[in-house]
């Protein structure tokens, strides 16, 4: 772990454990899955091993890539025909020119901690540490400048290490054998924020709506299916993340299910709040619009059919 001077580190980790490219013609696709944590990846895994997918027709696998802004990338490649993404990322690459959008959303809030080692007393403490971080344009990355910005500090005021993904956070200070404490609780702030939703590319929308209202349908009845399936979805967990005892995929369910978007509207204030933060880095994000980065047209069908009531019994 690479730690200031005096020892302390801190790690900034996410509330859970931390063949052939297919084309848009082509029948089989995949659907890139950008986290390893059960608790962003799970609606997906739940959409495959339920059977929901393949209900709507929908001939695809599963494939994880690791992180949102190589699963935008790959996704404007034509690698892969639907991504899950992070509003930062889809974002960056919409203003750098791709052709994306986001379709759905499943979670619209910030359900991260800051954790730090005990010498860190208040989050004002943070100021000059070492912090382990995800690459840049990711939620993980995005949340901690979000962090950081609610007590007054930026990125400049601590030493950001790039070390990847939740599990890699995690063992970065698990070496020292020192308990964790939270250090700032995002979840409790309840901050919009688009996170894990899915995209896809307006060509694919233009070419072929009917396979991305499938897909929409598809992961808001998965949505529901975790919901109301606890067991079920904890044994895909396991299935997906091995290690992890049955009692912690318990608790990643539980915290999970509160925050799951059951109507699978993106946050519009969400994506408004990450332009606020990325015009500071992009001038481009100044000019863009929240609308811009969003097709709302699938999820106000399963509004306007009364798709989601049905679902939920309110009809």
């Amino acid at each position: 772990m690479i730690r200031n001077r005096s020892g302390v580190a801190i790690v900034f980790c996410y509330l859970a454990f931390a063949g052939g490219p297919a084309r848009i013609a082509e029948a089989k696709g995949y659907v890139a899955y950008i986290s390893d944590s059960p608790a962003s990846a799970s609606p997906y895994w739940v959409a495959q091993d339920a059977g929901i997918l393949k209900k709507y027709g929908l001939d695809v696998d599963l494939i994880f890539i690791n992180g949102s802004t190589r699963g935008i990338q790959s996704l404007i490649a034509g690698d892969v025909t639907f991504s899950s993404g992070v509003g930062p990322a889809v974002i960056n690459g919409k203003l750098a020119g791709g052709d994306i959008a986001i379709i759905n959303s499943l979670f619209n809030t910030l359900s991260y901690y800051v954790f730090g080692k005990p010498e860190i007393k208040s989050p004002e403490d943070l100021k000059g540490r070492s912090a382990a971080m995800h690459i840049p344009g990711t939620a993980a990355d995005f949340a901690l400048r979000l962090a950081l910005k609610g007590i007054g500090l930026s990125l400049k005021d601590i030493k950001g290490v790039t070390v990847g993904g939740a599990p890699a956070r995690v063992a970065a200070v698990r070496g020292d054998k020192l308990g964790l404490k939270v250090v700032i609780d995002m979840a409790k702030l309840n901050i919009p924020f688009q996170f894990t939703c899915t995209v896809a590319t307006r060509r694919m929308i233009r070419e072929n709506p009917d396979l991305v209202q499938r897909m929409v349908r598809a992961m808001a009845e998965a949505v529901h299916y975790y919901k109301n399936h606890k067991d079920s979805v904890v044994k895909i967990m396991q299935k997906y993340s091995r290690g992890p005892s049955r009692t912690f995929f318990e608790e990643v369910y539980d915290s999970s299910r509160e925050l799951l978007v059951e109507d699978t509207y993106p946050t519009i204030e969400g994506l408004k709040n990450t332009l606020e933060i990325q015009a500071s880095l992009d001038p481009k994000a100044a000019k863009a619009k929240a609308e811009d980065f969003v097709d709302l047209r699938f999820v106000d069908e399963l509004k306007k059919s009364g798709f989601i009531e049905k679902l939920y019994g309110k009809r």
